[in-house]
């Protein structure tokens, strides 16, 4: 198909979603949605719609995505769970690219496991539990599909999912497949290339070590039990708010700064971890956006320290 970005940047950004529309339509192997809201797929629940919102049940479809926000110009965004999101109350200009359940495959072989994107950690490990494969411990209990974890270099306590990666292959922004060593991926805390590069990780491959299932059960459980007693799970949450500052923790921050339990509109800072904000009573995501502002001024007051959020933060602000 030939490509027409240059032409379609003298187009009105409706003009450019129209035709990206067309070429979606046209690609197959793909769930469309227009004006999809935001909030059913955000672990926060809350947020404005997609003007584009895809799910690729294949490889191929994901590429034609890819391909299309290339062609036309568009904002694109990939995610997984939603898990670690919030989408403006004024929504995503362009195309929001879900991989989801349909590319979440799982398959062992000897001590490596490769995990489609659309996977979640949950499943991941599960599956390498059940193979007696240890180094997924400390993903326990955590959110969110493999794809994100990826991007985000997802970690808890003393883990991180970039500690086991072998590699990754992706789509690039034009929609071709490419392979990343881990060496390739610039993993650091809560960070890979991924999140700035137009590209999305397809498919993981993790190499595990051999040990007892019983073992790895065990650890497992002990961080899914320690993540329930610490963490407010009852409620819609898009996990830490701020990174943790260099031999600090956000959480201890807000406490001293007596952030934790500060409301707005429906949104709360938990009393149960000062570094959580819940959907208390039908937040908005202006409420999520305003706390998250108070916090880092409040912190900055009273510690002197300019906390950085871990929660990815999109969109447009409603229209006034």
């Amino acid at each position: 198909m030939e490509d027409t970005g240059r032409a379609d940047a003298q187009l009105s950004p409706r003009g450019r979603l129209a035709r990206a529309v067309e070429d979606l339509r046209q690609a197959g192997g793909l769930e469309l949605r227009l004006n999809e809201p935001m909030a059913p797929h955000t672990s926060l629940g809350v947020g404005g719609a997609a003007a584009i919102f895809v799910i690729p049940h294949t490889v191929p479809a994901a590429q034609a995505a890819m391909q299309a926000a290339r062609r036309h110009d568009l904002p694109l965004l990939p995610i997984g769970r939603g898990t670690n999101l919030l989408v403006r109350d004024g929504g995503f200009p362009g195309i929001i690219l879900q991989i989801g359940e349909a590319l979440g495959a799982i398959a062992v072989e000897g001590d490596a496991l490769r995990a489609e994107a659309g996977a979640t950690l949950a499943e991941v490990c599960d599956a390498a539990a059940d193979a007696g494969l240890s180094g997924l411990e400390f993903a326990a209990g955590v959110p969110g599909s493999v794809g994100g974890a990826v991007a985000m270099n997802a970690g808890a306590g003393s883990g991180q999912i970039g500690d086991v990666i072998e590699s990754v292959e992706v789509v690039r922004e034009d929609g071709s497949l490419g392979r990343c060593a881990r060496e390739r991926l610039e993993l650091g805390y809560r960070h890979s290339c991924l999140r700035h590069e137009r590209c999305i990780a397809v498919t993981v491959a993790l190499r595990l070590r051999p040990a007892d299932p019983a073992a790895i059960r065990r650890a497992m459980f002990e961080a899914v039990e320690n993540r329930c007693r610490k963490q407010p799970l009852s409620l819609g949450s898009c996990g830490s708010v701020f990174k943790r500052p260099p031999g600090d923790y956000a959480g201890r921050l807000l406490e001293v700064a007596g952030v934790k339990g500060l409301a707005i509109g429906g949104a709360r800072f938990s009393t149960k971890h000062a570094n959580f904000i819940v959907n208390e009573d039908a937040a908005t995501a202006q409420d999520v956006v305003d706390l998250i502002d108070a916090a880092k001024r409040r912190v900055l007051e009273v510690c002197g320290v300019q906390l950085e959020e871990e929660v990815c933060i999109v969109g447009e602000a409603a229209a006034t």
